[in-house]
């Protein structure tokens, strides 16, 4: 089973689920890793002596630590390492891939643009919503939170708006 490319979406979901509930059952934390980005800058910026280091957000807000949302971002990290090499599916490779060629052209700068701009976007998004799509989409929806269910909602219905936008009816 850890050798396949692709696992079934029900066998995945319900493993999904049951981290989620260990993971809340056990470490008393739900499964969110977005703060491991705020982590991660705040103990770059530290050990590099950059003068952002010195301000308000990351003296007070996300002091310089390894914290429990970025051990989370790195097993994530090391996960889907393992699952790749273990599928034999791991590879280094520079985008654009053919869809996107195939749709968009074969400009790397516009795609690295765009994704550089979905990601800022999703992550403003998080923040205001309080949480990572992780966090608010698994935990929170698991837990029966009402901004992980609209989130989840949000999440759907943007998907299928840019999906419209940026590939007409084809899909």
């Amino acid at each position: 089973m850890f050798r396949e490319k692709r696992w079934s979406p029900w066998v995945a979901g319900s493993l999904l689920g049951v981290l989620a509930v260990a993971n809340y059952a056990l470490a008393n934390r739900i499964l969110s890793v977005s703060g491991g980005f705020e982590d991660l800058a705040s103990l770059l910026a530290t050990t590099l002596h950059l003068p952002l280091a010195d301000s308000i957000f990351f003296s007070l807000v996300v002091p310089p630590q390894i914290s429990f949302h970025l051990i989370q971002f790195a097993g994530m990290f090391l996960g889907a390492l393992v699952a790749s090499l273990l599928s034999g599916d791991f590879k280094l490779r520079l985008l654009p891939d053919k869809e996107w060629v195939d749709n968009f052209g074969p400009s790397r700068a516009k795609r690295w643009v765009l994704v550089f701009m979905g990601s800022v976007i999703i992550q403003f998004g998080a923040g205001i919503a309080g949480g990572c799509t992780s966090g608010l989409g698994i935990s929170g929806t698991m837990l029966l939170a009402p901004s992980g269910l609209l989130f989840i909602v949000a999440c759907f219905a943007a998907g299928i708006l840019v999906t419209r936008l940026l590939y007409g009816r084809r899909y």
